[in-house]
């Protein structure tokens, strides 16, 4: 009777919409599956024949090996029917018909436990392992010694001139390291479970669908994908946010990059978009550190070393629009408001131009370019608005009191011009809005450093 109702719950499973689908069973329970990864019963991992199902087997493999050992007493088959000959070959024992092996489910039998699913909705079971939390000793060691070496070699240059910069990036990086020891763990989103599948699958010798996958996948092949290492990577991005803060101030003020940490991150709109793991965080590392490029470095008036440089501003550029295509515009605005060396806006136009051209060649263009403002749009904007009152408040006063104009290049438009583009993007696009935080929390630090009361 049992197992008549299990057959008749996955047949109904399977007649409702793609949405519903995507709910993840277990059978005959899933405090089954919960004994499995309580037992000390060592595993094998078999992958099905396809890049997908090989990819996913990688991550359970990895996943599984951080609370068990690699053996022979528990085989753990991952696909479905279709791909996966010895889950075909044990498939009859569940008593489910073949099609319920497209859907997301852990199946355990005696001896062997089914990962299935198909392309579209096998990252689903990646909620079967959400509650396991046990890094590997190699991924603390790693993640502590690039964390204590970032924040070394920010502290030292930021140090070098006398000032309080160096102080003031201390007191930046403890409020971090207080935030991270009492944050709850960032929890990946669906849409970001979806990437992983399709970098596991680059990493497995497939073809990733987008530029994020490619990362994603090639990361993979070196760092074992497990959730540890992924929330280890995120603070680690987040960190890299908080210190190319600092260099996004005036280069004779750097502890106004303190500001610049404090209007971003005081923002409880831009932490929540960090309290989730959607890769947002390496888009806005990227767009930190290619600003941060153009707010200090002074190209040299050598054609090579120019050259060199304008290479590096394009890759993190381009590294920035693989996350956030709508970051395209970048190169544009650079070029409008730097207008006087010729030769290096040429060079930057170019290559991030082919870097964009071979990009969308192997990807296509970003699926659903919105043509309407987005339905929540509005009530974003009114979030953003309240969020950002205080940065708001400080550019009105310092423009409206002080001396100085903006002019129409240098930095200072360079952001203006960005925050005025990118603002109303937002609108159609609500995921730029923690991008938008960035560059009016620099704009307004800009302004106030520029401002001279008046008379």
């Amino acid at each position: 009777m049992k197992r008549a109702l299990i057959l008749i719950a996955f047949i109904l499973i399977a007649a409702l919409p793609p949405v519903s689908a995507e709910v993840l069973s277990y059978y005959p329970s899933q405090s089954a599956f919960q004994a499995f990864l309580d037992s000390n019963s060592s595993y094998t991992v078999v992958a099905g024949d396809e890049s997908w199902a090989k990819g996913w087997a990688y991550y359970v493999d990895e996943r599984l090996q951080t609370i068990k050992p690699r053996g022979n007493d528990t085989v753990v088959l991952v696909g479905n029917v279709r791909n996966n000959p010895l889950m075909a070959r044990v498939w009859n024992q569940t008593g489910l018909p073949e099609n319920a092996s497209l859907l997301p489910s852990i199946i355990v039998l005696n001896g062997t436990v089914l990962i299935t699913g198909s392309e579209d909705n096998i990252y689903m079971t990646e909620r079967a392992f959400g509650e396991l939390w046990n890094p590997p000793r190699s991924s603390v060691v790693a993640f502590s010694f690039i964390s204590l070496l970032i924040f070394i070699i920010f502290v030292i240059c930021l140090s070098r001139d006398n000032s309080h910069a160096g102080s003031f990036y201390l007191l930046a990086s403890s409020l971090l390291g207080l935030w991270y020891l009492t944050a709850k763990r960032p929890v990946p989103t669906e849409g970001f479970l979806r990437h992983l599948l399709q970098g596991l699958k680059f990493a497995a010798g497939g073809s990733p669908n987008s530029p994020l996958s490619a990362v994603m996948g090639a990361m993979f092949r070196v760092i074992p994908p497990i959730e540890e290492n992924i929330v280890f990577i995120h603070w680690i991005l987040i960190l890299l946010i908080v210190s190319f803060s600092f260099y996004l101030a005036p280069k004779r003020a750097r502890e106004l990059g303190f500001m610049i940490f404090g209007l971003i991150f005081v923002s409880p709109m831009f932490r929540e978009n960090l309290y989730r793991i959607n890769g947002s965080a390496l888009g806005l590392a990227a767009l930190a550190i290619t600003l941060a490029i153009i707010s200090n470095v002074t190209f040299s008036p050598e054609r090579w070393k120019a050259l060199l440089q304008t290479f590096v501003l394009s890759i993190f550029t381009l590294l920035a629009i693989a996350i956030n295509p709508y970051l395209v515009l970048i190169p544009i605005i650079f070029v409008l408001t730097f207008p006087k060396r010729h030769l290096r806006n040429y060079a930057y136009l170019m290559i991030t131009g082919i870097g964009v051209f071979l990009m969308y060649t192997q990807f296509g263009l970003p699926p659903g370019i919105p043509r309407s403002i987005d339905p929540n749009g509005w009530r974003y904007l009114e979030r953003f608005l309240f969020n950002s009152s205080l940065a708001l408040a400080a550019m009105a006063y310092a423009t409206v009191k002080g001396r100085r104009r903006i002019k129409m290049k240098g930095q200072t438009a360079f952001l203006s011009l960005m925050t005025a583009v990118y603002l109303p993007i937002a609108l159609f696009v609500p995921p730029m809005f923690p991008y938008c935080f960035i560059l009016l929390a620099a704009l307004t630090i800009r302004l106030i450093h520029g401002f001279t009361p008046g008379t």
